[in-house]
């Protein structure tokens, strides 16, 4: 994965950049002057930090030719290991793309459950979350990260290398940075990372049925969506991710234009960095067609052939398809278990509610048991009348630091019963007879083993390890309970083992294939399993007796989640369609049993055809001995990581650009970041020196600011006119401008304390802030104007209680929000007086399923008239801030959404959904009425906004674009806004 919010903002600013450049067909002043205006949003993405590890982690680090691997001490033998594998790997990726990159950094995440890894520049390193997830492919974890994310740091680094020498002058890594935000989407660098990992493997995702079977179906089902629907999404329709797109993109390209063509694409693009579609344009130059075409040929071709063996149906008899009710929305059930004879118990998942575990009953009526919160993949199962799952258990503090949420819940009178261990834990199995879990554990070195669990007491009462980095995944029990079956991967792929709880003994029961094979469960003398060896993910049942292999189920996509009714007499699973999987239901006596060799496992020619195309798949058998030196990585010596400049002023947080110059720093463990600059105005002749530094490696969040220089600033003077008589015969207000010196320090102490559980986001923050102004008089500066220091202090406590939310929801459904601060100035040579503010918003479900409604509750209060602390609180829309002793605000809000067309404009403008807000807000408040006395008033409004939710030049974040019209009720005033705001967190 690379890491998405620098380039999204990248991308958009600098293709509404080339865009206007472009049409307005202007001289490069044009550039500059648009260049400044958007600079703003382009460096918010100078940081891009995912959370951090514990503060108690002691990091060493080792240098390779290649790679300086940065990791927690307790990971001294596996870090070895990783340097290794990505020595190996190092000079692989780069050869379709005719560049080797630089040395560059890995951060290795080891205290986290998290299974994943990016690559993320400004300032450059790649980070990995080394614990295995139960849905990898058959390979090891660590080999398939190094393929995948070395191959993107080689499409940056090559994009940096080759751009013009000036633009790296400028601004350093962050000018990478903007290039592949503006031209590289996120369908080419994951596809093209992809294609890497498929044609350098025996098992890369490129190989897997699974991985085309959803892009297949919705080709076949629901036709051929335009690219930008296909890309940036929809609230009408599932959209397979940018990944599957993106590799049946890239990889059909290279099969037909040779493996080079992406490298010639990029070298175009690098040395053309301010055109308005260089992708586009660099793939018409390398093969004389363009994105659009490309696309609409590959897709063409996909719903027109058979890849692997989709549609090939095979025995469908006896399928009950009925076992769940249809939808007319997009509707997944996974997870499928038989509770009894006539009921069943899964995971339902949509696109316009949060997942739910459901029960089922023989009629196909549904019950809602629980909803959970994140569940783990391959976690839910069911035994003895109870339901079992894991969820990902947020540290207090440490983003880096999950822990196991085991939660069991019994179906017939809803007890819930939940343990949190600190061990990573994975797909739990509970016995027969309800007394112990299986489940499958990873130790901080990331070596794999089972353990099994009380349910009385929540104890370990025994381990089972994997030795030689081998993996365990989705254990079940036998019927009499003394042996647990699983899949194991080693280094030649999966299969199924058997392991013997008395002795701890572990039993190969099938060789190990490259293709996928998932969840054994044995009944009688079966195994009954899902694997792909056909080419697309069937049933299988293994004969322990005779050692034979029969494929007994099919469908025309593809299944997942084959479990058997504990009489061995039927089946259940999900069958894959273009609106998610269905629960089919199959009798075992009417099963036509086809036997199977695991060695005839279906070979994709495309896959093939990639590895040729490159120096062939690498053999990690034959890794170097060599055991690299290790040492201390300092927390405080790499504190300062300067990667990134520019010859402006710029501040993301303010979205200010001013003449001047920025230096940015991000050390690499992402707890410090810190911005130095000199921001000069050009209006006023006045510039300021000015310091930013945020601490996150301690459990508070420390924020320190400082700045220094010159204010022009300006007062109003009446000047009276009189007569010869001394009449008052005319007057005026002038502007008498002035000029201070200023310094401002400030430090914010806050502490984030992360509190979710199940499917609500918790957060308690309190924080504390103290500043330090002292002004100084200038020659022109009036003596009425202050002179000295004043000294605010703010206190403050934060927290939200919000539900987990839907693709289609516009806001949460249930939440609450509430802020509280105080405000004083109990030292310095000047007492400001005091602010005091309440709010509350709660968020409350609509009349229909998307619709919601919110209120907000404000309330503030001053000691003092003279207007230095800024309102705290919220004013109803349409009215400006008012000076004012007291202020209560109410506002409510009810949100739906009218239609989503998926519309789109050439390749400008894609239109997702339209949504109303309708409001009524009110407000009293007490203002000072000068020399003395105060004076009370209402403030109220009424009105509707009209929002879009779209993308513009197929930049990826969500844009809401729109107007809100409104009724100021007590002036009897229309007000007309526009409304325009971008949304990175929806990436």
């Amino acid at each position: 994965m690379i890491g998405q919010p620098f380039q999204a903002l990248n991308s958009f600013c600098l293709i509404v950049l080339n865009f206007i450049f472009k049409e307005m067909k202007k001289t490069e002043s044009w550039v500059l002057l648009f260049a400044f205006f958007f600079l703003p949003y382009i460096t918010h993405a100078q940081y891009f930090v995912v959370g951090q590890d514990p503060a108690s982690i002691k990091w060493r680090q080792i240098q390779s030719d290649n790679f300086q691997i940065i990791y927690p001490s307790d990971y001294e033998v596996q870090a070895q290991r990783v340097a290794l594998i990505f020595e190996k790997v190092y000079r692989y990726p780069g050869v379709s793309l005719s560049h080797q990159p630089k040395k560059i950094s890995v951060i290795l995440h080891t205290k986290s459950s998290q299974s994943n890894g990016f690559v993320a520049w400004s300032p450059s390193r790649v980070e990995l979350f080394p614990t295995p997830g139960q849905e990898i492919y058959a390979q090891d974890w660590i080999e398939q990260l190094a393929i995948h994310e070395l191959r993107h740091h080689v499409q940056i680094d090559k994009i940096e290398s080759e751009l013009p020498v000036i633009f790296r002058i400028l601004l350093g890594e962050q000018a990478a940075s903007l290039v592949i935000g503006a031209y590289l989407p996120f369908w080419f660098l994951e596809g093209d990372a992809v294609v890497t990992e498929t044609a350098f493997s025996n098992s890369g995702r490129g190989r897997l049925p699974s991985f085309s079977m959803e892009l297949k179906a919705q080709v076949d089902q629901k036709g051929i969506f335009s690219f930008d629907k296909a890309y940036l999404g929809s609230y009408k329709d599932h959209i397979p991710d940018y990944y599957q797109l993106g590799y049946q993109i890239v990889s059909n390209i290279r099969n037909k234009s040779g493996g080079d063509v992406w490298g010639k694409v990029l070298h175009h693009i690098a040395r053309n960095p301010l055109g308005l579609n260089s992708l586009s344009r660099g793939l018409k130059l390398a093969t004389g067609k363009n994105q659009d075409q490309h696309y609409l040929e590959i897709m063409q071709n996909l719903k027109s052939s058979n890849p692997f063996n989709f549609n090939q149906q095979g025995d469908t008899s006896g399928i009950e398809r009925n076992a769940v009710k249809t939808s007319k929305v997009y509707t997944s059930y996974r997870y499928p278990y038989f509770t009894d004879d006539s009921s069943l118990v899964a995971l339902k998942t949509s696109i316009d509610k949060i997942p739910r575990i459901v029960l089922i009953d023989k009629y196909s009526n549904e019950k809602k048991l629980i909803l959970p919160g994140e569940i783990k993949e391959e976690s839910l199962s069911f035994a003895d009348g109870k339901v079992i799952w894991i969820e990902t258990k947020p540290d207090l503090r440490w983003r880096h630091k999950e822990r196991s949420l085991v939660r069991l819940m019994d179906i017939h009178h809803g007890n819930l019963w939940e343990k949190t261990f600190e061990d990573k834990l994975f797909a739990p199995v509970m016995s027969p007879d309800g007394k112990m879990i299986a489940a499958v554990r990873f130790d901080d070195e990331n070596l794999s083993s089972i353990i099994l669990i009380s349910v009385i007491n929540g104890k370990i009462i025994k381990e089972i390890k994997e030795f030689d980095h081998n993996i365990f995944f989705t254990p079940s029990w036998s019927a009499d309970q003394s042996c647990l079956y699983a899949i194991e991967l080693n280094k030649s792929g999966k299969s199924i083992v058997r392991i013997n709880l008395s002795d701890g003994s572990i039993g190969k029961i099938t060789q190990p294939i490259s293709g996928d094979i998932r969840k054994p469960v044995q009944r009688g003398n079966y195994l009954y399993y899902s694997s792909d060896m056909g080419g697309k993910s069937e049933g299988y049942a293994f004969d322990l007796t005779t050692l034979k292999n029969f494929r007994i189920v099919t469908a025309n996509y593809g299944i997942k989640d084959l479990q058997s009714s504990v009489d061995g007499n039927r089946l259940v699973f999900g069958d894959y369609s273009s609106n998610g999987f269905k629960i089919a239901v199959r009798e075992i006596s009417g099963l036509k049993w086809e036997e199977k060799s695991p060695a005839h496992w279906f070979q994709d020619t495309l896959s093939n055809n990639l590895t040729e195309q490159e120096k062939g798949i690498i053999d990690f058998s034959n890794l170097d001995t060599t055991r690299f030196a290790s040492k201390k990585y300092g927390k405080i010596k790499n504190l300062f990581n300067i990667h990134s400049w520019a010859p402006l002023y710029i501040d993301p947080d303010q979205s200010v650009v001013n003449a001047g110059f920025s230096i940015v720093s991000q050390n690499k463990l992402s707890t410090a970041m810190t911005q130095f600059g000199y921001d000069y105005s050009t209006v006023n002749h006045a510039g300021k020196w000015i310091g930013k530094f945020e601490y996150a490696g301690w459990y508070p969040v420390l924020n320190f600011y400082g700045d220094y220089g010159k204010e022009k600033l300006s007062y109003y003077q009446i000047n009276r006119h009189y007569n010869s008589r001394n009449q008052l015969i005319s007057q005026d207000t002038v502007s008498i401008p002035y000029t201070q010196t200023v310094m401002n320090l400030k430090i914010d102490i806050s502490l984030p304390f992360d509190f979710s559980h199940g499917n609500m986001y918790r957060l308690i923050q309190p924080e504390f802030q103290a500043g330090y102004s002292y002004k100084w008089q200038e020659s022109t500066t009036p003596s009425a104007i202050f002179s000295g220091s004043y000294i605010p202090f703010t206190y403050r406590i934060y927290a939200h209680n919000l539900r987990h939310q839907s693709v289609r929801d516009i806001q949460p459904k249930w939440g609450q929000v509430i802020n509280l601060q105080y405000r004083h100035t109990p030292v310095g040579n000047r007492q400001l007086g005091t602010i005091a503010s309440m709010e509350g918003t709660f968020y409350l479900p609509g009349i229909l399923e998307t619709q919601g409604i919110r209120f907000y509750a404000g309330y503030q209060k001053k000691t003092s008239d003279n207007g230095y602390f800024n309102d705290l609180i919220e004013y109803p829309r349409g009215y400006a801030n008012t000076e004012n002793n007291s202020l209560l605000t109410l506002k409510s809000d009810y949100v739906l959404p009218l239609f989503s067309p998926d519309w789109h404009i050439w390749h400008f403008y894609y239109l997702k959904r339209i949504t109303m807000r309708l409001h009524y807000d009110l407000a009293r408040m007490i203002s000072p009425l000068h020399p003395s006395g105060s004076i009370s008033s209402k403030m109220s409004s009424t009105g509707a906004e009209l929002l879009s939710d779209c993308n513009f030049l197929r930049f990826i974040a969500p844009v809401k674009v729109g107007v809100r019209e409104s009724y100021l009720i007590e002036s009897k005033i229309y007000l007309s806004e526009f409304i325009f705001s971008i949304n990175l967190k929806g990436l």
